[in-house]
């Protein structure tokens, strides 16, 4: 089965929009493919959705988005933080390095983004960098 590392703009932007692609990603999470992720990863989706303008955004569906990362960490397979190898990948954003470590220990061949930084890398050691909509159309293939 295919394994992808989820970047947290695509976790929220499928949250915020259950219909898009995004969200078609988050539903076809350990269905369709394995979720690689890392603590780090968990930490950061749970951080982005407590900022008060997306909590205020959310409203009464705060507590239901921060549950669809507890379901997806809980389907998860977790890299622990000491088997992450150091990269330098994305030299824009250092913080998104996380997601090629992530994918490189846990065998993932995608990552998944919104982030143009990220997109902009294509592809490193193997790992394909893709959009959302391109992730749906490769799983569409196998």
């Amino acid at each position: 089965m295919t394994r992808a590392v989820i970047d947290t703009n695509l976790v929220v932007s499928g949250i915020l929009n259950p219909s898009g692609s995004p969200g078609a990603v988050l539903r076809a999470a350990g269905v369709r493919f394995e979720l690689v992720w890392t603590p780090a990863i968990v930490v950061e989706c749970y951080r982005v959705l407590s900022y008060p303008r997306l909590k205020k955004f959310l409203g009464a569906r705060a507590e239901a988005a921060r549950q669809v990362v507890a379901d997806l960490a809980a389907l998860a397979v977790l890299v622990p933080p000491g088997q992450l190898p150091l990269v330098r990948v994305v030299e824009a954003d250092p913080d998104d390095d996380v997601l090629f470590g992530t994918a490189l220990a846990g065998a993932a061949t995608f990552v998944v983004t919104g982030d143009a930084a990220v997109l902009a890398v294509g592809s490193f050691a193997g790992v394909m960098v893709v959009s959302a909509a391109e992730f749906l159309a490769s799983l569409g293939e196998q």
